[in-house]
């Protein structure tokens, strides 16, 4: 039985590697589509995807948690032609540095956001951010409100009732390595950000997620685990109240990472300067799945 045990074991980290380097030899393209870098210093460089008229209106996109530049790379084409836009990988991200000594909470990866924003000389920025991105977003705004002229935030973290654990349980390294890298069993973790209707009917398949992992395989597993040690989610009313920007949440009706109800709640506590859209039968990635009416939402607002 343990001899039986360890075969299928061995086998299946080795289909997992045989996958991987499948994926890296066929998607050569996600690291090259539209690729800059910036260095910060000797241990940050920030990797980023930049296009359109450097004098049309900036828009800048932010990921989130386990996602990349390339995340919002059908919007980012789309208003290439109107806007000047720029996706990032945050530090510890995508093709970005990964230093072991920094700190990867959200209020840094903010300052880090701003220090890149002023090497570009950005300024009057509409943000589009996603989960965890958003969270950086709101950090980001409150440090530089005089850079960001309107939000648009996508299943946006951020929102945290008094009290509330936001710390993920802290696993062994073995298990990031051996676990949370492994091709199969995140691509199963996967597709649990989007909707019943949206796996049945075909809307996202296994060539998305080929697409993700390939930048986030790159996380080495000790900066995996200090994402989670570095967490410094509170609650953030005191940040919000200060942002008078228009802000808009768009938000899947069946987002099952953070739920609609926690975009109501986000929405009472930004105020009237928000506003929040639910888009029918999507899940935690709308923009993947219902592209044509995310598009008409976020060419309304910012019209």
């Amino acid at each position: 039985m343990a001899l039986t045990l360890y075969v299928i074991t061995v086998g299946f980290w080795t289909a997992s590697g045989f996958k991987t380097s499948e994926i890296i030899q066929t998607r050569q393209y996600v690291y090259e589509a539209y690729a800059k870098e910036l260095q910060l210093d000797e241990e940050r460089t920030i990797f980023y995807r930049e296009a359109g008229d450097t004098n049309a209106p900036v828009m800048l996109f932010i990921h989130g948690f386990l996602g990349s530049s390339y995340d919002f790379i059908h919007v980012f084409e789309h208003f290439k032609s109107t806007h000047h836009v720029i996706a990032v990988d945050l530090i510890g991200f995508g093709l970005s540095s990964k230093p072991r000594n920094y700190d990867y909470g959200k209020e840094n990866q903010a300052r880090t956001v701003l220090e890149f924003i002023e090497a570009k000389q950005l300024n009057d920025i509409t943000l589009m951010a996603h989960s965890m991105g958003g969270e950086v977003s709101f950090h980001l705004t409150h440090l530089a409100p005089e850079k960001i002229s309107q939000l648009m935030l996508v299943g946006s973290a951020g929102y945290y009732p008094e009290g509330a654990m936001t710390n993920p349980p802290s696993l062994p390294l073995f298990m990031y390595k051996e676990v949370v890298q492994n091709y199969y069993i995140q691509r199963a973790f996967f597709f649990t950000a989007y909707s019943e209707y949206e796996r049945k009917n075909g809307l996202i398949t296994n060539e998305d997620f080929d697409e993700m992992y390939v930048v986030n395989r790159t996380i080495p597993p000790d900066i995996l685990k200090q994402f989670g040690e570095d967490n410094d989610s509170q609650n953030m009313q005191a940040i919000f109240d200060t942002i008078t920007q228009p802000i808009l949440l768009l938000w899947g009706e069946f987002d099952g990472f953070i739920p609609l109800a926690t975009g109501e709640l986000l929405l009472q506590s930004l105020g009237d300067n928000a506003h929040l859209v639910m888009m029918p039968n999507a899940g935690h990635l709308p923009f993947d799945t219902f592209f044509e009416l995310f598009i008409e939402h976020v060419e309304g607002f910012i019209a």
